[in-house]
């Protein structure tokens, strides 16, 4: 019984060699893209000076102080592009049809609010005037370090302290 046992176990584990697949066996790596991309702290501070600069001399969106720089846009062979952020103040809750929103928080801190219903939004009224919120939302407190995921069709919305400004990489991946 025991030699049983034992061929069964040695046949068993050469066979398993034996027909070991490389997993990546029919991957290809043409056409190659030529997008390799590393951003190091120095960057960080490069990328943080020029927003910060940006913030204090333009108006921003909807009259919101927000400056964004476009790290990687969107092409038409791949379904993302990254964005650098930098803002303060009030922005209005988002949510979108196609598109899931990974935030990495770099500086500062506020709370990501997920999820829930916008009320508060008057049809007729120019969005630039507009202050809705986000009933029902979770909250999360957001600080330096933090990653936050938000998933097509669901609200969120960044919120800071007056005063303040958070700083964030905004990765946006799109589902067709």
């Amino acid at each position: 019984m025991r030699f049983v046992v034992y061929m069964t176990l040695v046949v068993g584990l050469a066979s398993g060699n034996a027909f070991a697949q490389d997993p990546f066996g029919n991957v290809t790596n043409e056409p190659r893209p030529s997008e390799f991309l590393h951003w190091d702290a120095g960057s960080f501070i490069d990328f943080q000076a020029e927003l910060e600069a940006t913030l204090r001399e333009g108006p921003g969106i909807l009259g919101t102080p927000f400056a964004v720089l476009a790290a990687l846009p969107r092409a038409d062979h791949r379904r993302h592009d990254v964005q650098i952020i930098h803002r303060a103040g009030y922005t209005q809750p988002e949510i979108h049809e196609t598109k899931w929103d990974l935030y990495v928080i770099l500086d500062g801190s506020g709370t990501a609010l997920l999820g829930g219903e916008r009320v508060g939004w008057v049809e007729g009224l120019p969005r630039e005037e507009q202050r809705p919120e986000l009933s029902g939302a979770t909250e999360f407190h957001i600080t330096k370090g933090d990653i936050v995921h938000v998933p097509a069709r669901s609200w969120h919305q960044l919120t800071v302290p007056d005063g303040q400004s958070i700083t964030y990489v905004l990765i946006n991946a799109y589902e067709d």
